[in-house]
């Protein structure tokens, strides 16, 4: 399986479970305590980095351009400071949760795990077609 082909299975799964979830939590009203807590943090990275990597793919016009791990670290230390920060200071309807942290680093630990298999897969395809 390519690089796209890896990374476009994640986004789907992912975004297919946080609407899942959504609909139960917000639809049907049922309450599960540690997934309502958790598993939007932990799906945030592996949807938002997909579309990232699609972006950078388009302006730079390289369809194998995968995102850098520090730029996958930058993206963390970004959406954590933000969340857990800088918006619940901003709006008092929003509540910083430090355990999120954790939670958006193992999304970003999903997406890069996957993306650097994909580079591996795809410099193995390369080297044997040499």
């Amino acid at each position: 399986m390519n690089v796209n082909r890896k990374l476009t299975l994640l986004f789907t799964v992912s975004s297919v479970l946080f609407l899942m979830h959504q609909y139960v939590q917000k639809i049907a009203k049922v309450s599960l305590p540690m997934i309502d807590s958790y598993l939007d943090p932990t799906l945030f990275m592996p949807i938002v980095l997909p579309l990232i990597g699609w972006e950078r793919q388009l302006i730079y016009k390289n369809p194998g351009y995968t995102i850098p791990s520090s730029h996958v670290f930058g993206c963390f230390l970004l959406v954590s400071v933000l969340f857990e920060i800088v918006l619940p200071l901003w709006n008092e309807r929003m509540t910083a949760d430090v355990w999120d942290v954790p939670f958006y680093a193992l999304g970003a630990l999903i997406y890069t795990i996957t993306a650097n298999d994909c580079c591996r897969s795809l410099s193995t395809d390369v080297s044997s077609t040499s």
